[in-house]
């Protein structure tokens, strides 16, 4: 996993020549993780690459509706990238990325803020990102 972690596009040739075993093992390997949902291959777009460089996390506040109903609405927004349950200051933290501050202020005003149960929000503009990593330690 460790290897696919680096390039998903890696030969299972190659992988198998690095660990000394056969292709056939690596391609049983990988295809039962991925049957057992560890393991997915995705392509993953660098957002500023395709206009998308306005990066959001808002902490959101609920009141009066279930969470999972919230969580549902808000993943049906197109724009919204991560949703999480929070324990602390905020029940959700949400990450939205867009294409610029004009299409963020349309999203928050028209489509986040009118989602029944959301109470109140916190909005933090993600000025530069500096690390960002798809590998796990200890895999």
């Amino acid at each position: 996993m460790a290897i696919l972690q680096e390039d998903g596009r890696t030969p299972y040739t190659t992988i198998a020549e690095a660990l000394g075993v056969a292709e056939g093992t690596i391609r049983k390997r990988v295809a039962r993780l991925i049957d057992d949902g560890i393991l997915r291959i995705v392509g993953v777009v660098d957002p500023k690459m395709v206009d998308q460089s306005t990066i959001a996390v808002i902490g959101i506040h609920t009141e009066g509706e279930p969470v999972n109903n919230i969580v549902a609405k808000l993943s049906e927004l197109e724009e919204v990238r991560y949703i999480g349950v929070s324990a602390g200051t905020y029940d959700l933290i949400v990450e939205i990325v867009v294409g610029s501050n004009e299409e963020l202020f349309d999203i928050l005003t028209h489509k986040v803020r009118l989602i029944p149960g959301i109470s109140g929000s916190d909005t933090s503009l993600i000025m530069k990102v500096c690390k960002e990593r798809y590998n796990w330690r200890g895999i």
